[in-house]
């Protein structure tokens, strides 16, 4: 497999200006563009907040001559809504583009214009808003959405991200299940679950990478999988968790550990029936 960055840094300090960071980085791409042949140049990745998205971003971008690739609209403190000039024609070479992009009209119909297949990964709302209560406390992180948050203890950030964040986050799946269900072309999206990669990475990398129509073998995607593997990227096993890491814990069900019975019978009441609808529940016995 190619290296994500061919050139070793030594060697990119030698480089003239004109040809270091994105020149140099277009100039791969487009030599890419000549060297393979996939179906589709562009592989779109929309992921939940905090659903470990970058994840998955970085086992796509194991296929070779593919490279991370960021609209303008997709940056810190905005609403990653999608425009279809950026993605109509796609950009040069083969990207991977992953946004935390709502499912309003306008963006479905962006994904829908493209006329390409992409992939929606969700997680658990509770897991989200423990997920989220550490990563807000974390510097530099998520302090332009929700200031207010960060000098919260973490109990106090789940029971501010149930009350003011959740409403709207635990649409999030749901509106993108729909869209995916009634409002675009049969096989153009593919919802997958964070617990789902967590039980069996290969098998859902082996359906993801089909879906985009990338010829894998078993063996390269178990070298992958296992490459990506939380011990792997962390050195902690699952469930050893670290407050300060990006990659905290790496586990489902976590939100078991912190929700006081005050913060179940809140989130029941702000989401107990999305967690039935999305398949998080089969009720509201939990």
């Amino acid at each position: 497999m190619s290296p994500k960055h061919p050139i070793s840094r030594a060697k990119r300090s030698l480089l003239p200006k004109p040809l270091r960071g994105k020149p140099l980085r277009l100039i791969q791409r487009a030599i890419a563009q000549r060297t393979h042949h996939y179906p589709h140049r562009n592989l779109l990745l929309i992921g939940q907040p905090k659903s470990d998205s970058t994840w998955l971003l970085r086992m796509m971008l194991e296929i070779p001559g593919y490279q991370k690739w960021v609209p303008e609209t997709v940056k810190i403190g905005l609403p990653h809504d999608l425009r279809l000039a950026d993605f109509v024609p796609p950009p040069v070479g083969y990207t991977v583009t992953k946004p935390h992009t709502m499912a309003t009209r306008e963006n479905v119909d962006v994904v829908r214009a493209t006329g390409r297949p992409f992939v929606v990964l969700i997680r658990d709302p509770r897991d989200l808003a423990v997920s989220w209560s550490y990563y807000v406390g974390l510097p530099g992180r998520t302090r332009w959405g929700w200031p207010e948050a960060v000098d919260l203890s973490v109990e106090e950030r789940i029971s501010f991200y149930i009350e003011r964040v959740l409403p709207k986050q635990s649409r999030w799946g749901l509106d993108w299940k729909r869209a995916i269900a009634e409002e675009l072309p049969d096989g153009q999206g593919m919802m997958i679950r964070y617990e789902d990669m967590l039980a069996d990475v290969f098998g859902v990398m082996t359906r993801v990478y089909a879906h985009f129509g990338i010829e894998m073998s078993q063996e390269r995607v178990r070298a992958i999988a296992d490459k990506h593997a939380f011990q792997k990227a962390t050195g902690r096993s699952p469930g050893d968790g670290d407050a300060q890491s990006f990659n905290r814990k790496g586990i489902s069900g976590d939100w078991k550990n912190h929700f006081s019975p005050e913060q179940v019978h809140d989130f029941k009441t702000h989401a107990g029936q999305r967690l039935v609808e999305l398949g998080y529940e089969s009720g509201a016995d939990w």
